[in-house]
């Protein structure tokens, strides 16, 4: 049985005054844009600074003007004031600014009586289902799979190609984390964290056999490339990511990560050796320079240090031979 409150009650059996409705067979019409006053309308119910408006106005440039905006007749009777649709105006706005659109390029508008004005804006504002970021990912993934470049598809939407990377790896996530992220189960940060390997059973290990306070995005990741090298570390810096890279050594790179960070080596092996080349002919330098015992190694723990102490000093006469030397 579902439930109806006292106050849902009253409103459904409230018998009002029906608004005067804009019928789109006959109130769609199409007005130059330089008639459409670029001020905010007093009757437009969304108040927020507007968002997004460049790479609105890149998507409006490639794939045109989807959705029509709602106006009113201003009152010297011959502009129109926007009530919904500011944020498209803006955009197209901008467009003509830059040249991409004629001033007078002719804009759907569905004219609205008065009256009605700042209730149609609350309805197209407030009646709005916003599309779930899940089914974003997977339209994205859709449209690669129809054959689509990244990069057709970034400049569709206004955004970098680097956006549509992230987008295409958050929907091959698995499918059973990503119902949970639907479900609210899940984090966009800790899917974020999870999309470092592509391998579902890694995914899945990582986030289920972990206790909840242990599936923080940072521990995921942590958790994901344990036996893999960070491209920050100093024997990375020592042997050289690139000279890595020449002898075929395999990355991972974490899409999310900022700037230089979030680059992994997979084969720790092959760092190892790299490394000892180095150091070896480094120590081969310093044998040719006459000193009697060298070795170099990567690592030294405290307790192998202890072996390196300074000898216990002890004062004695030179020999006939050290004294001719100093001498």
């Amino acid at each position: 049985m579902n439930a109806v409150t006292q106050t849902e009650t009253r409103a459904i059996e409230t018998t009002a005054a029906p608004l005067e409705v804009a019928d789109p067979t006959k109130n769609l019409i199409l007005v130059p844009l330089s008639q459409l006053l670029p001020r905010r309308s007093k009757r437009n119910a969304r108040k927020t600074p507007r968002l997004s408006v460049p790479e609105l106005a890149a998507s409006i440039a490639r794939i045109g003007l989807l959705q029509n905006l709602v106006v009113i007749l201003a009152a010297d009777g011959e502009q129109y004031e926007v009530v919904a649709g500011d944020r498209r105006l803006t955009a197209l706005k901008l467009l003509a600014k830059k040249k991409r659109i004629a001033a007078d390029f002719e804009v759907p508008c569905l004219l609205v009586p008065d009256a009605s004005a700042r209730t149609v804006s609350l309805a197209e504002n407030l009646l709005r289902e916003q599309m779930h970021p899940a089914d974003q990912f997977e339209a994205f993934a859709a449209l690669v799979e129809e054959g689509r470049p990244i990069e057709d598809i970034a400049a569709d939407f206004g955004v970098s190609p680097l956006v549509v990377q992230r987008r295409l790896k958050l929907a091959n996530v698995s499918p059973r984390l990503l119902a949970d992220y639907r479900a609210g189960a899940v984090t966009l940060e800790q899917l974020m964290a999870l999309t470092i390997t592509d391998d579902h059973a890694a995914q899945e290990a990582a986030f289920y056999c972990a206790p909840e306070w242990q599936r923080g995005a940072s521990v995921l990741r942590e958790r994901l490339t344990e036996r893999e090298i960070d491209a920050t570390h100093p024997l990375v810096r020592f042997a050289g990511l690139d000279a890595y890279t020449a002898a075929g050594g395999g990355l991972r790179r974490d899409l999310f990560a900022e700037g230089d960070a979030g680059t992994y080596l997979t084969d720790a092996v092959l760092l190892e050796t790299l490394v000892r080349g180095k150091l070896d002919a480094l120590a081969g330098d310093v044998r040719a320079e006459g000193w009697a015992w060298v070795e170099a190694v990567p690592h030294m723990s405290y307790a192998e240090r202890q072996a390196f102490q300074n000898a216990p000093r002890q004062r004695r006469e030179p020999s006939a031979r050290e004294a001719r030397r100093i001498a």
